[in-house]
């Protein structure tokens, strides 16, 4: 079986749902750099270049929102990959949602499966290409 490989910056509040998600990706075969809030993912930002930012949206301080539009604000890390989990994510915010800039949502109740799956896809560019101008919900 090959091995994935990509360095992600995953960056969630919830320590216990970070350490897990963290270790499942790890497992993958992913390099996997943790930040609990959004200050700590712009300093993470600025000494090493992830390949994919996987973020909570509801964090305090400096949000999920406010870190995509960071990333995308930027000319080197507009070109990463950014993938939103949110508890709230379904069909019904996808209108809402339609102008954030993320390539990604994804539900916290997604399988780390199709997670895996979506992270290869925009790994490999094959969605990333996909997506642009438009955002995808995965629930």
């Amino acid at each position: 079986m090959s091995r994935t490989t990509g360095k992600i910056l995953l960056v969630e509040d919830d320590n216990e749902f970070r350490a897990v998600l963290a270790l499942a990706l790890e497992l993958e075969g992913f390099v996997v750099r943790q930040a609990c809030d959004g200050e700590m993912a712009l300093q993470a930002l600025t000494s090493e270049q992830p390949d994919l930012i996987i973020s909570d949206l509801d964090m305090k301080g400096i949000n999920g929102r406010s870190l995509c539009k960071y990333a995308r604000s930027d000319e080197v890390l507009s070109r990463i990959p950014f993938v939103v989990l949110s508890a709230f994510v379904d069909s019904r915010q996808s209108v809402t949602l339609a102008d954030f800039p993320a390539d990604c949502f994804v539900s916290k109740q997604v399988s780390i499966a199709h997670l895996v799956g979506v992270i290869k896809d925009l790994l490999s560019g094959s969605s990333r290409h996909a997506l642009v101008g438009r955002s995808q919900v995965i629930e």
